[in-house]
């Protein structure tokens, strides 16, 4: 467990511009959930009724997910119901299972995260979705809660922090890791001067599929869109950023921390 009053993460609501105050476990247990929840006021399954916290987790790496499981799996509140390798089976399978909680990576083949979380939302609007990616970048952290994700958390992060953010997200309750802190903070300022801000989602979709290498085709079919609608979709971002191609963008992906050197 954490220190007594270490700081771990912030909580954030929807409609505040930061973080609404911090998390000291001392001092703010978490709270009495309803009659409608699996977890109790400290986050545990609710015994008497043999409940636990249903979990499906998603990552492309195959490894990574049986870690996930069984750590998961070793809290008695929690329980892995479902795996998925990209953000297209995470949605299938969420139609299916509706698990209490989905944990969520972002870069993946396919669609990816973000997407995934739009769709999964849009499916079902109290879809509870926690990010669990590499990437500590401002820019993924405000896309992936305007997607609807309630939660973000990096891998640098401690499994009891993990495991506390995944019950609080079933509870309906935001988490945010200490170390996005400071991208919370400054998630409504342009990022280092880079307008991202300008770009619709559906932008930002096209914009990081091509950074990571994807052709224009490619990206309609991934997306499901038109050729057309792809390619004035790249009009707009090269006249929004200021670039000219997509190895441009690529350079700007990395420099901003959105996809790997």
């Amino acid at each position: 467990m954490t220190r007594q009053g270490k700081l771990t993460a912030a909580e954030w609501t929807p409609d505040s511009p930061g973080p609404c105050s911090l998390l000291d476990e001392s001092a703010h247990p978490l709270p009495a959930v309803t009659s409608t929840q699996n977890t109790d006021a400290g986050g545990s399954v609710l015994k008497a009724a043999g409940k636990r916290v249903t979990v499906m987790v998603v990552d492309d790496h195959a490894a990574l997910r049986a870690g996930l499981r069984s750590l998961i799996d070793s809290d008695p509140g929690l329980r892995v119901v479902e795996e998925a390798s990209s953000g297209e089976a995470a949605y299938a399978q969420y139609r299916t299972l509706r698990p209490d909680t989905v944990v969520m990576d972002l870069s993946m083949e396919g669609f990816g995260g973000i997407e995934a979380i739009r769709r999964i939302r849009s499916l079902d609007p109290k879809a509870a979705i926690l990010v669990y990616t590499v990437h500590n970048s401002q820019i993924l952290l405000e896309r992936a809660l305007e997607a609807g994700a309630l939660s973000f958390v990096t891998k640098g992060s401690s499994i009891d922090t993990l495991l506390q953010a995944i019950r609080k997200t079933a509870n309906g309750e935001p988490f945010v890791s200490s170390d996005m802190l400071p991208a919370l903070l400054d998630r409504h300022r342009p990022a280092r001067g880079v307008a991202f801000n300008q770009l619709t989602q559906r932008e930002f979709q096209v914009f990081k599929l091509l950074s990571e290498g994807h052709t224009l085709p490619e990206c309609a079919n991934i997306l499901n869109l038109s050729s057309k609608t792809v390619s004035n979709h790249f009009t707009q971002i090269r006249a929004k950023l200021g670039v000219a191609s997509p190895a441009e963008m690529a350079r700007i992906a990395i420099r901003q921390g959105l996809i790997e050197p």
